[in-house]
């Protein structure tokens, strides 16, 4: 529970600062180009992977959300298919719920 928590404020901690990122962004070709775009301001690369597979990860966010996962099943997905921090892995999933199924974040930010 107390981890479960942990992750919740992280996810939180980081919307405020993506509505921000994403602000001068609202002219941008698609909600690819902003997802893209915030996690690089983030400093959240990926080398090894195409932009497009980063992005399939963030529908898979989603995907997780509408087949009713919690936050630490969608955590556990998250950082098992692209290895990131805890803090990276929060503002992934925050990211992508964002962009990609906003009417989710509740379930982002559950504790």
């Amino acid at each position: 529970m107390k981890n479960t928590a942990r992750l919740a404020g992280v996810v939180a901690a980081v919307l405020g600062g993506l509505a921000v990122a994403a602000a001068p962004m609202a002219n941008a070709d698609s909600t690819d180009d902003v997802f893209l775009h915030v996690l690089g301001q983030q400093g959240i690369t990926f080398s090894n992977l195409s932009d497009q597979t980063v992005v399939n990860a963030g529908h898979g966010v989603c995907q997780d959300w509408s087949n009713g996962a919690t936050l630490p099943q969608t955590y556990s997905d998250v950082n098992g298919a692209l290895g990131l921090s805890d803090t990276n892995t929060g503002f992934f999933i925050g990211a992508a719920t964002q962009s990609y199924c906003p009417q989710y974040m509740s379930k982002a930010t559950q504790s």
